[in-house]
């Protein structure tokens, strides 16, 4: 039964992690895609314009890859979770509704701006339906979260013998970490999507001589850079205020991110460490750091909390301490290239050299490992949880061998998937050169018409 239940845990985390990639890309360009289309309408700019198209025939696979995917999580959630199921739909079943109207937004707004972008006189109008198409990406990520964010702190109910009673739907929707952990993980995604389109770009750059590509990319990469750059600002803030709250509502796995044994004033910052024969080994510590970073004061007499305090049956796997200092370095090194990248952008210096082109391709591999890294770091650091202090995931678990082999076929259908889907995007990009896309963006009626007659 063990096996079992540890083989569920694999293959939720496994069909995750695949569908974060493709749901990355799919909100940063949303986002991106709306951006560009402002931008090229505001400065009468042929080469937003036509990046706004491009990037749209992209968001169309993504999304259409991303609504697969989500059906075979929805899938798995009810065949390897099913206890935990019929208790979400107890008590916190609002947010899939809400899920399913921000899909609906995002659908026909999608099918609107996509077929009928020569259509509207008024071209303000279509860049309308681009917000829409925004709006329903990031609130399906939204209220997803909010989902996690009862598992982690739930609300809204009375646990009486294992069952809930006076369940309030309402409170449990805004679970107390619901705000810091949607601003979280709406700022993480568009900055890893963002990243990730930044190293497409970069190695399309250098595969492109001619000077309209160049110039396009250039572009892009520019417009790419500042949401990212903005998005990870945004995205550190919300980490800061996201680890504090767990001081007080998920101390355990704060004690364990932070490799706490004991409680402790004035606690340094462990960087690396692994547990051998229950105590650390391997780590370097900054005095005091821990202290100040979780109370923001140099002379806090709170002491953060340690693994001590809890039975050692109920501790996490520690190795997450681990992969909360892979998202905070990494993060880290991201940031302060991004930092670059504006400091380029504000100096009108050219964001083509060799050092910034190949940062890029860097920065979009690694922001990929950071992003999961903290997702590992959130949802293994709730273990032995599903929802926190109520229900086990042995207790949720279908003990099943039935599920084993409808496991293996999703663990093969995401190893084709995922390349096809970044290997077929990639091709309809290139399927048509960028001079013949600035040729029929130059012969629009939108353009035609701020040419003097």
């Amino acid at each position: 039964m063990v096996s079992v239940i540890n083989f569920d845990r694999f293959l939720m985390g496994y069909t995750l992690g695949a569908h974060i990639l493709i749901v990355t890309l799919s909100i940063s360009l949303s986002v991106i895609v709306s951006a560009a289309e402002f931008i090229g309408l505001r400065r009468k700019d042929v080469y937003f314009e036509s990046l706004s198209r491009r990037l749209a025939k992209a968001l169309v696979i993504f999304f259409a890859v991303g609504t697969a995917s989500g059906t075979v999580l929805a899938v798995e959630l009810f065949a390897l979770w099913p206890s935990f199921m019929v208790f979400i739909g107890k008590v916190d079943i609002l947010p899939f509704y809400y899920e399913v109207f921000a899909f609906f937004l995002e659908t026909i707004s999608l099918v609107l701006y996509v077929y009928y972008w020569d259509a509207f006189r008024n071209r303000y109008k279509h860049w309308a339906l681009s917000l829409f198409v925004a709006i329903g990406t990031v609130m399906s990520a939204v209220f997803i979260t909010m989902i996690n964010a009862f598992m982690n702190t739930p609300a809204g109910f009375t646990l009486v013998n294992g069952q809930p009673t006076n369940i309030n739907p309402l409170a449990a929707v805004m679970a107390p970490s619901g705000f810091v952990e949607i601003s979280h993980v709406v700022t993480t995604t568009l900055a890893a999507g963002s990243f990730l389109l930044l190293a497409y770009l970069a190695f399309s750059y250098l595969k492109n001589h001619t000077q309209d590509s160049r110039i396009f990319y250039r572009k892009a990469m520019m417009l790419t850079s500042v949401v990212g750059f903005i998005a990870l600002l945004l995205a550190g803030i919300t980490g800061d205020s996201n680890e504090r709250m767990l001081i007080s509502l998920q101390p355990l796995k704060y004690a364990a991110i932070e490799l706490n044994l004991h409680p402790a004033v004035n606690a340094p910052e462990m960087l690396g460490g692994i547990m051998i024969n229950g105590h650390p080994e391997y780590y370097i510590t900054i005095p005091g750091l821990q202290s100040i970073l979780a109370f923001l004061t140099l002379n806090s007499k709170t002491a953060v909390p340690g693994l001590s305090q809890f039975p050692s049956s109920l501790w996490p796997p520690l190795f997450v301490h681990l992969t909360f200092d892979v998202m905070v370095g990494g993060g880290t090194l991201v940031g302060l290239f991004a930092l670059y990248l504006m400091y380029l952008l504000v100096r009108r210096k050219d964001l083509t050299g060799r050092l910034s082109l190949y940062g890029m391709l860097v920065a979009g591999v690694l922001i990929e490992v950071v992003y999961d890294s903290g997702w590992v770091t959130d949802e293994v650091g709730r273990q032995p949880w599903i929802i926190y202090n109520v229900m086990t995931v042995s207790q949720a678990a279908n003990t099943s061998p039935s599920v084993v082999p409808l496991g293996i076929a999703i663990i093969i259908f995401y190893l084709v998937l995922v390349p096809f889907t970044f290997y077929f995007a990639a091709k309809v990009l290139r399927q048509e050169r960028i001079e013949e896309e600035l040729e029929k963006s130059r012969g629009s009626k939108w353009y035609r018409s701020f040419i003097p007659k």
